[in-house]
């Protein structure tokens, strides 16, 4: 069998000795998108940032793509929940995506055609070739994390993680994720998407896993995303 993109093996994950995270598994293959789906503080980011390796894992094992996080990191996407690009800086849409061919191109290598027209093909998956060269900071808040989930296409990652892509975004821009999502995961990329909207969860992805310090269930999201388990995750209460 082919191995999985992400392998979340029983981690526990902790900060300054406590435990965020315990006893974690799960597992994304290629083609699927998994809902990471929890209440506040219930660990949806830093089980994101273990698998970037962005934070150590204190037991058990993260395994992305077959290798560890930071050998992984060429192939994996990310999409924050909110950008560190200042929107003063005159920027445009098209060169914000550029951006996503940077890790496989090199920061010292000059864009190329090929580089460009995966950028504008990126930007066209999102619904904003016409809005290129719009300066990045006048884009509304929905445009602006399309322009970020562009930026993550034109890497051509094997592995796409999204942290709450959805929040506070109009229902346009909504759509046009879900969209763009769909097409990847047609193509065989892996998604982990956080996000607190179930309606969401079951409409972008086909797998959830439930958390809140622990997994309270993972599979297919009809049998996870249940009143009985949703309960018992937003409660803290045994499943």
């Amino acid at each position: 069998m082919a191995e999985p993109a992400l392998l979340v093996d029983r981690a526990t994950v902790a900060y300054g000795g406590t435990a965020v995270l315990r006893d974690v598994s799960v597992e994304v293959c290629d083609g699927q998108t998994v809902a990471l789906v929890g209440p506040n503080g219930a660990g949806k980011s830093t089980l994101i940032r273990a698998v970037l390796g962005l934070v150590p894992v204190a037991a058990g094992a993260v395994t992305v793509l077959g290798r560890s996080p930071a050998a992984a990191r060429r192939d994996v996407a990310y999409v924050p929940q909110a950008d560190t690009l200042d929107p003063r800086f005159p920027i445009s849409a098209a060169q914000v995506v550029l951006m996503g061919r940077y890790r496989r191109a090199g920061w010292l290598r000059r864009p190329g055609r090929a580089d460009r027209a995966a950028a504008a093909e990126a930007l066209a998956a999102v619904g904003l070739a016409d809005r290129a060269r719009a300066r990045f900071g006048t884009l509304s808040g929905g445009q602006r994390q399309r322009v970020l989930l562009a930026r993550a296409i034109a890497q051509q990652p094997r592995l796409l993680l999204l942290d709450e892509p959805f929040n506070g975004v109009d229902s346009v821009s909504q759509d046009a994720l879900l969209v763009a999502i769909g097409a990847l995961r047609r193509r065989g990329t892996a998604a982990v998407i956080s996000t607190h909207d179930l309606r969401l969860a079951h409409l972008a992805c086909d797998h959830a896993c439930l958390l809140n310090g622990r997994v309270y269930g993972v599979g297919p999201v009809a049998r996870v995303l249940t009143p009985d388990l949703l309960h018992a995750a937003y409660t803290g209460r045994a499943a």
